[in-house]
């Protein structure tokens, strides 16, 4: 069984849809794997037979949270292919999704719970989001400002390692998340 899309739902069904997504991210970033779907209803203010109505299984709702998360991202992506082409246009779209990670929490934590099901859920959008970002890398080595072997492929890995960096809880590990990312984006330039 699918979820059901958002353009379908009645405005109080679809309101129903957001709080229990948005509630999701704050249990999702609380709890992380442990996370569990009568505290989300709970949190959302729903019954969990709503909560199960729009998404059947946890995948389902950690597919939606990742979908939404690809369409903020190819959002930002597409802003910055209008305004600026290449190293510029990758460089200001990485730093702003770092941002945006900064300030959501779920973020951080949610890659870890993705497996096939809930990706392929967001796979539009994420094969657009790898198209317009792959469009600004292309640039990029055309121009020689970016080094040869990275490739839009790299991209999830430097956004887990980020997300990684932020999202730790180790005493022990120091939490220069702007440091890293400078060192980052300075490792990228040709």
């Amino acid at each position: 069984m699918s979820t059901i899309e958002p353009r379908q739902l009645r405005a109080d069904a679809r309101r129903n849809r957001e709080r229990i997504v948005d509630a999701a991210r704050e249990v999702f970033a609380r709890c992380g794997a442990d996370a569990q779907m009568d505290d989300i209803a709970a949190r959302a203010g729903v019954g969990v037979g709503t909560l199960y109505r729009h998404f059947p299984t946890k995948q389902e709702l950690v597919g939606e949270i990742i979908r939404s998360k690809f369409d903020r991202h190819l959002e930002t992506a597409r802003a910055w292919a209008d305004r600026a082409s290449g190293w510029e246009a990758l460089e200001g779209f990485l730093r702003e999704v770092w941002s945006h990670m900064a300030e959501d929490s779920s973020q951080q934590r949610l890659m870890w719970l993705v497996d096939e099901k809930a990706m392929a859920l967001a796979e539009t959008t994420r094969g657009e989001l790898i198209e317009v970002v792959g469009g600004f890398i292309d640039q990029a080595h055309r121009d020689g400002t970016l080094r040869a072997d990275f490739t839009v492929d790299d991209i999830p890995t430097i956004m887990c390692a980020v997300g990684s960096a932020m999202g730790s809880e180790m005493a022990a590990m120091p939490r220069n998340v702007d440091g890293l990312l400078d060192i980052i984006v300075a490792g990228l330039r040709a």
